[in-house]
């Protein structure tokens, strides 16, 4: 039951960031929207800056795994553009499975500081994927120049609700990857 309250309070938390701005979120809006009395929050989290906090580094947390285990899965795929396919149907899959979560700290009220460090961690698993796994010269400049057309769409696809398949975006960003690399 104590779980069920936490994971109620998260996930309202991130239903009220699509509405408000952060600073103008109560813990005492929150527990109504949720249903819960005060105790029961700070049962869990000292403050709302604490819970956004642990929101926050649980996502990039998961994201930083997934990041990983693509890299190590890597090497099994021999084909260059099947690796970047791969790599990007796996990253918009989890974006559209926690789209709340994203439209929120991307499109709603963008997090400037987080948004940087979810762009890092990506940049920096896709240089080791090229470096480590394909014959793309200039790794470093190819990424950081891809990545920007990258992001810009996948911020356009969240901010339009992800409607577009993630296998039809990663096609689109692989095709436009393929041409950057001529």
């Amino acid at each position: 039951m104590k779980q069920n309250a936490k994971r109620k309070i998260i996930r309202n938390m991130i239903a009220l960031l699509e509405l408000h701005p952060f600073e103008n979120i109560t813990i005492k809006m929150l527990c109504a929207y949720s249903g819960i009395n005060r105790t029961t929050f700070y049962d869990y989290f000292v403050d709302k800056y604490d819970l956004l906090a642990t929101i926050q580094s649980h996502h990039i947390q998961k994201y930083k795994t997934l990041l990983e285990n693509l890299y190590k899965s890597s090497e099994e795929i021999a084909d260059n553009h099947s690796k970047l396919y791969q790599f990007f149907k796996i990253i918009l899959r989890y974006i559209k499975r926690h789209y709340g979560y994203f439209h929120a700290i991307l499109v709603t009220y963008p997090n400037r500081n987080l948004f940087f460090e979810y762009m890092h961690a990506t940049r920096d698993t896709y240089i080791k994927i090229l470096d480590d796994y394909t014959d793309v010269l200039k790794k470093k400049q190819f990424v950081i120049y891809a990545l920007g057309g990258q992001m810009g769409l996948v911020y356009t696809w969240i901010k339009e609700g992800c409607n577009q398949s993630v296998k039809d975006l990663a096609q689109i960003l692989l095709a436009n990857t393929i041409k950057l690399n001529r």
